[in-house]
């Protein structure tokens, strides 16, 4: 009896260790050979009424490039000429330094500022290759009012919301950023902020929005707006080639949120020879001040 059992217990262990040796033969180191891809210049640029264009200039990154906060000023280019162009006139724009932005550099106009029906594009020559863009300020749309209003079941922490006639004659995209007094250096676009009339043709309908978040963060009490912000709205009028690729960026912000999201979306660029944007923003502003209820 105890030589059987000696046996079986051989016999395991011959078999563990032929497994083992099966394992390990079959383990092969992977070696990823990915081709370098050029570096592209990314455009993200805007004008809107009464205002002077800004655009930020940066380069794409490789795939696996190691990136952090002492990278990330790499990417920035400040050595090109940047042209606008109107239907009657043109500037070339000056680099200033913004700390608002990072990289903390933006091109900007001096002399144009944009006017709501007209057409502006842009010319980005750099190293010999020439990008260019082009886009369209529609009319503002004015907002019937704008105001805080706390969460059922929360005194102090709620969302933005506006009440918006729509024109009911024509189709009408929108996108909506926001900027919190003492918190937020520049205007930033709240979590779903572009969106068109499709389901309210020419009606009055309120909306609410909660603060713009990144993939870091996810829904919760981090993307309410408090009690006690003062916050200026920026309410703006956009054509369909930039809703389309807005639309798109924001569906890509929401999918990185969510680990198991996949995406297969590939944003619409109206910049040649680049990516990016050139935005016309036909816009309005608002001043909402939020109080507990």
């Amino acid at each position: 009896m105890n030589d059987d059992k000696e046996k079986i217990r051989l016999l395991a262990c011959w078999g563990t260790a032929i497994l083992l040796c099966l394992v390990s033969a079959c383990e092969k180191e992977l070696e990823l050979d990915m081709p370098e891809t050029p570096s592209k210049l990314v455009v993200e640029g805007w004008i809107e009424n009464g205002q002077y264009a800004e655009i930020l200039l940066t380069h794409t990154a490789p795939y696996f490039s190691a990136i952090d906060s002492s990278t990330l000023p790499d990417f920035a280019e400040t050595h090109a000429k940047v042209t606008l162009f109107s239907e009657s006139d043109h500037e070339i724009l000056t680099l200033k330094p913004n700390q608002a932005y990072f990289p903390p550099y933006v091109y900007r106009s001096i002399d144009m500022n944009g006017e709501a029906g007209k057409t502006y594009s842009i010319e980005v020559i750099l190293d010999g290759d020439t990008i260019t863009a082009v886009t369209t300020i529609p009319e503002p749309v004015n907002l019937d009012s704008a105001w805080f209003e706390p969460d059922p079941g929360m005194d102090d922490k709620g969302r933005l919301w506006i009440r918006l006639t729509d024109d009911g004659s024509t189709e009408n995209f929108y996108r909506i950023l926001y900027k919190r007094k003492g918190k937020d250096s520049q205007f930033v676009s709240t979590n779903i902020s572009t969106f068109n009339d499709a389901l309210f043709n020419g009606e009055t309908v309120d909306l609410g929005f909660l603060r713009g978040y990144s993939s870091m963060i996810t829904m919760d009490t981090e993307n309410y707006f408090e009690a006690g912000d003062t916050i200026s709205v920026k309410f703006c009028s956009i054509d369909r080639e930039q809703f389309d690729f807005w639309n798109v960026y924001q569906s890509e912000v929401l999918a990185s949120s969510n680990p198991l999201a996949t995406s297969n979306n590939q944003l619409k660029s109206n910049v040649r020879g680049g990516l990016g944007i050139w935005s016309g923003y036909g816009s309005t502003y608002y001043l909402v001040y939020a109080k507990k209820k």
